[in-house]
């Protein structure tokens, strides 16, 4: 979801882009639906192991011109947060799921714009700390004691995901192309897939809450035993930095059908909550599980197609640009 030019798109990373944004959907309109039926719950467990890490993963591969970033973060992700969180929370006061505007709260999936403000504006200075991506992993996994960590200000996702950020950022293109030339990159991959699919089926099976994969709160939320929620915390860590190995290793430089989604991911990721919410509503009446899984599918690719189109780029970016000319107006230089 970073704003790329032209000139240095990675067709590979596209391709990654694009199939990761429609799980990012699909996911998301599997929200009700896992609830009651536990072949949903085993997708949506297994999706929500690396979606967001590999999505994260990349912005920070992309966020290397670091005094650019500090520099446009506010109208590129504080802005825009403002905007939608606001309309969101308005949606939302309207028909009843809320009761008050939260301002500092991100809604739903609007984390992330948040996240990547915080992360830009910061990054100058976390890259002179020492050893700060082994310190972000351990202040990662302690920050689940913190109880005020929590979705005020993004704070626990803030610092949870911060490690896939940095690991992208001080990814560099050699490391890339060795990863994507490894001799035993399908091997290893395959493996990868194997372990995730075991895992997400044990993960139901035992009744662990997928809410742990969400990162928004502490282990005492949970209502687990510290045993068990610290140790899954690490597991977690380990599986997701495997399935940036997976995607880094498939991508391919080629054009699919699915590249063009992977080149609008912004749009489709601020505005296809709007969209999903309405097909969880129509969906959610139906009683046979496979129509209705087939029918969040069939809803999450149309979607997709629909904010992925030029034309809804293209009004986004002009209101965005609007807004934030109108809050931030540039300087005539003298």
């Amino acid at each position: 979801m970073s704003i790329i030019s032209k000139q240095s798109r990675d067709l590979a990373f596209d391709n990654i882009r694009g199939l990761l944004i429609f799980l990012v959907v699909f996911g998301h309109a599997l929200e009700y639906f896992r609830l009651s039926f536990p072949f949903a719950q085993f997708l949506y467990v297994f999706i929500y192991f690396f979606h967001m890490p590999v999505f994260i993963f990349i912005s920070g591969y992309f966020s290397k011109n670091v005094q650019r970033g500090r520099e446009q973060a506010v109208r590129q992700f504080l802005l825009p947060y403002l905007l939608l969180n606001l309309i969101l929370s308005l949606i939302m006061l309207a028909i009843g799921k809320i009761d008050q505007i939260l301002i500092l709260n991100p809604g739903w999936t609007l984390w992330y714009l948040y996240c990547m403000f915080g992360w830009r504006l910061l990054l100058p200075d976390l890259i002179r700390v020492r050893h700060v991506f082994i310190l972000s992993l351990i202040v990662g996994a302690l920050s689940g004691f913190l109880t005020e960590f929590g979705t005020y200000m993004a704070m626990a996702r803030t610092f949870g995901f911060l490690p896939f950020f940095l690991a992208g950022y001080y990814c560099t293109p050699a490391h890339i192309e060795k990863i994507r030339h490894f001799p035993y990159r399908q091997l290893l991959s395959m493996l990868v897939l194997v372990i995730g699919l075991i895992t997400a089926f044990f993960w139901v099976k035992s009744g662990t809450p997928a809410e742990i994969l969400w990162g928004d709160r502490a282990y005492a939320l949970l209502e687990l035993p510290l045993w068990q929620t610290l140790p899954a915390d690490i597991y977690l860590y380990a599986l997701s930095f495997a399935f940036i190995f997976v995607f880094l290793t498939l991508g391919q430089a080629k054009h699919r059908f699915y590249t063009t989604w992977g080149q609008r991911t912004l749009s489709v990721y601020l505005l296809h909550v709007y969209l999903v919410a309405p097909l969880v509503e129509f969906t959610e009446k139906i009683t046979n599980p496979v129509l209705h899984l087939s029918l969040l599918f069939g809803g999450s690719l149309l979607i997709l197609w629909l904010l992925s189109q030029p034309i809804v780029t293209k009004q986004l970016q002009l209101v965005l640009q609007r807004v934030t000319h109108f809050i931030m107006p540039n300087k005539e230089k003298r």
